[in-house]
């Protein structure tokens, strides 16, 4: 248990007080503020008794009960610096510490000293959560157990719900119940939204591997088609291999060089038969030039003349005879180159129609050659085709294999795919098994989960302390909570009502007997107990005089019982004669408020 002991407080410039510092000790026992505006004729308002409360909270968490802004807190009379100086001990499981906390404003600033020792934070901000630390309190908390001021706060009763729940889980230390609802809450959207993306990524790859899928379908069809066209042009070709040997086989191949021998032969022949044709023509023109010359010869020879007209001898019946005899001579002789020209005409035409044979069988065997040539380059171009299509066949198998065993570009897209999916799918069931556990979490903080478990438990103390302080207050109502903290009164016939059915000062017994009760159970099942307490005009409205007495009575058990310190603020005079510790005396005088020291209360 830690035990917060305020010890001093010290103000200056703050709201009506002004350069004098008021300083207020806290001393045990009932202590009343009162005092006297003499800005105003008999009057005990406006004061600036509230001020030691707001300055109290100021101090702790830099603002005022009133939410004031900081140009509004300073006092604008003097116009000095603001300054609040509390001093308090904790003592936490048997280690004690003292603490001085100075906050000032214009400029705003704030120091924490432990055991003197400046333990300051870096900001304004972390200071204010370190102070909240070291007493253990929220605002909200402090503001409703330790000071009480009837016209700034709302009492618990007329709270809405949400508030409600939120001031008894501050009072019961039950925050941090709420402060994991709502950071499971929020770390379960941050999943739900991790979720979220992970199925919409799910969604979008699985999007992909279908059309992945359904192209590689396509791809594969496209590949099977080529493959069937190949196979097909393979099956075409070999069909065109073998219309190509067929053809070959068709083709009946001659001996080429016999034939040409045999050309070879007729040639030598035929020009044998030539040259002996020539050598006949050559006789037969000699001899045909031998019968001209023989005729010439003739017509020359003998003449009717008695001379001869050659050597003009006369001619007589001798040389007419001789010359009769060549004559005959001659005739025989010429008859002898006919008959012989015959011959040789003869021998000649048997020669050009051998010749003529061996040309003819020569142009046979020429055009057998040819044709066998032909043939011999008809094979030759099929076998190139053969070659060609065989060349051309085998690289369409070449295609075939490289177009079967390709491994095409949406398998491997398909296959990371798949594994991201998998990734993905792996990452959506830890999210779901995070999910899953936060559920549990989520119920276990929840109001149906250990926390409606430990409120059960601390419930009858609570309802118990609150059923004391409404006897105590002599209230004619009961008033209970459930483990959801929602409240049921029942008045003294028995009906359930609302807290506004009653009237001020009954409602003011409920508030009070919440207050206490609140206290108690903060005292006995918190961390933290504090021997100070503010009541804010406690006796000044809705209380008629038995009120006063039966609060005071509970103020005096509680003084006994805890050693507190408790300070009533009231503008009555009479309150003083309540006092069972020191009487604390403001004056405010020109705006300004300052503390009488030994002021005798009877005026």
């Amino acid at each position: 248990m830690k035990y917060v002991t305020f010890k001093k407080v010290t103000i200056k410039n703050f709201l009506s007080v002004g350069e004098e510092p008021v300083i207020v000790t806290f001393n045990t026992g009932l202590n009343i503020i009162t005092g006297l505006n003499k800005d105003k004729v008999d009057r005990r308002n406006g004061v600036g008794k509230s001020t030691i409360a707001d300055a109290m909270y100021f101090s702790v968490f830099g603002d005022t009960i009133r939410e004031l802004k900081k140009e509004f807190i300073t006092n604008n009379v003097t116009g000095g610096k603001c300054e609040v100086q509390l001093e308090f001990n904790v003592n936490d499981a048997g280690r004690s510490n003292d603490y001085v906390i100075l906050r000032s404003l214009n400029p705003s600033k704030i120091m924490i000293y432990k055991d003197g020792v400046d333990v300051t934070r870096d900001s304004i901000s972390n200071t204010n959560s370190y102070i909240s630390e070291i007493i253990s309190s929220s605002p909200e908390v402090f503001h409703n157990c330790i000071i009480m001021t009837v016209n700034n706060t709302t009492p618990f009763m007329a709270k809405k719900k949400v508030e409600k729940r939120k001031f008894i889980e501050g009072i019961l230390n039950l925050e941090v119940f709420s402060r994991m609802i709502n950071d499971i809450r929020s770390q379960y959207t941050g999943v739900m939204s991790r979720l979220d993306i992970e199925c919409a990524k799910f969604e979008e790859v699985s999007s992909n591997v279908v059309s992945y899928r359904d192209r590689k379908t396509q791809a594969d069809a496209a590949k099977q088609r080529s493959l069937r066209e190949l196979a097909g042009r393979i099956k075409a070709n070999e069909i065109q291999i073998s219309n190509y040997e067929s053809e070959l086989k068709k083709i009946e191949i001659h001996d080429v060089k016999q034939l040409k021998e045999q050309v070879k032969t007729l040639k030598t022949q035929k020009d044998t038969y030539d040259k002996n044709i020539i050598t006949l023509e050559k006789a037969v023109t000699r001899h045909e030039t031998d019968i001209n010359t023989q005729k010439r010869m003739y017509n020359s020879i003998g003449t009717d003349e008695d001379v001869c007209p050659k050597c003009l001898r006369p001619m007589d019946e001798h040389d007419k005879e001789t010359v009769e005899e060549e004559k005959e001579a001659i005739l025989v002789r010429i008859d002898a180159h006919k008959a012989k020209i015959g011959e040789l005409n003869s021998a000649s035409s048997k020669l050009s129609k051998a010749s003529k044979k061996c040309e003819k069988e020569i142009r046979s065997l020429t055009s057998k050659i040819h044709d066998v040539k032909i043939c011999e380059n008809n094979i030759e171009n099929l076998r190139n085709r053969i070659k060609d299509v065989q060349a051309t066949n085998k690289e369409t198998a070449v295609d075939i294999v490289r177009i079967r065993d390709a491994k095409d570009e949406f398998s491997d897209m398909i296959e990371d795919a798949e594994n991201r999916l998998k990734v993905i799918q792996g990452d959506i069931d830890e999210i779901k098994d995070d999910l899953h556990t936060m559920d549990v979490v989520k119920f276990v903080v929840s109001e149906e989960g250990v926390k409606s478990y430990i409120v059960k438990k601390i419930l009858q103390l609570l309802n118990s302390k609150l059923a004391y302080y409404l006897k105590k207050l002599d209230s004619n109502c009961v008033c209970t909570f459930n483990e959801y903290f929602e409240e049921e009164i029942v008045d003294e016939r028995g009906k359930i009502c609302s807290y506004f059915n009653f009237s001020g000062a009954e409602r003011k017994n409920i508030d009070l007997a919440c207050l206490f009760a609140f206290m108690d159970v903060r005292r006995l099942q918190g961390d933290v107990a504090f021997n100070f307490s503010v009541y804010d005009e406690l006796f000044d409205s809705s209380m008629d005089t038995k009120g006063v007495e039966l609060v005071i009575d509970i103020l005096k058990e509680r003084i006994e019982q805890y050693n507190e310190c408790i300070m009533v603020i009231s503008h009555r005079k009479e309150s003083v004669k309540m006092a069972t510790g020191e009487i604390i005396y403001l004056e405010k005088h020109n705006g300004t408020t300052r503390r009488v020291e030994n002021h005798d209360i009877s005026t």
